[in-house]
């Protein structure tokens, strides 16, 4: 009976290891060049939430996220390139370009000491953009770019 209940008890405690709660995060906490080296790690523990969670429009986690990504990507030394193969690719839909923009982060940091060209960076979150889209569970409806994209 005590293993059951130490089992329980461990089980409970890890469902809060594996969720992800982005209200503490501070975009005003992103003031000097040495912040936004810092929250490097946050902002690719976003990105990775973004493309792991379906899309819901009203997830205050999801849009904290965002929100944190877009100020930092504001702020940060690296540069990010939208060009007309971003638009086109999104097509008018804001929650596909704005998983877009939370992706290139993603793309960058993970490949750093990489120099990667900017048409390098949009051929790797098209990539991440397909994988998460071909998931129904994900909510994203794709554009007729990337279902082209996702046969």
């Amino acid at each position: 009976m005590k293993k059951t209940i130490l089992f329980l008890a461990l089980f409970i405690c890890s469902l809060g290891v594996f969720a992800q709660d982005f209200t503490t995060l501070d975009v005003n906490s992103l003031q000097k060049m040495e912040d936004y080296v810092q929250a490097e790690p946050k902002v690719l523990a976003c990105s990775n939430y973004l493309l792991s969670t379906p899309h819901q429009k009203e997830n205050m986690n999801r849009l904290l996220a965002m929100q944190y990504i877009l100020k930092w990507m504001e702020g940060t030394d690296y540069t990010f390139s939208i060009d007309a193969n971003a638009v086109e690719l999104t097509d008018g839909n804001s929650d596909l370009f704005g998983l877009y923009m939370a992706t290139m982060p993603k793309v960058v940091l993970e490949n750093k000491g990489t120099n990667l060209s900017a048409d390098e960076v949009h051929n790797r979150v098209v990539s991440l953009l397909v994988s998460y889209c071909k998931e129904e569970k994900n909510n994203m409806k794709p554009t007729k770019k990337l279902k082209k994209l996702m046969k």
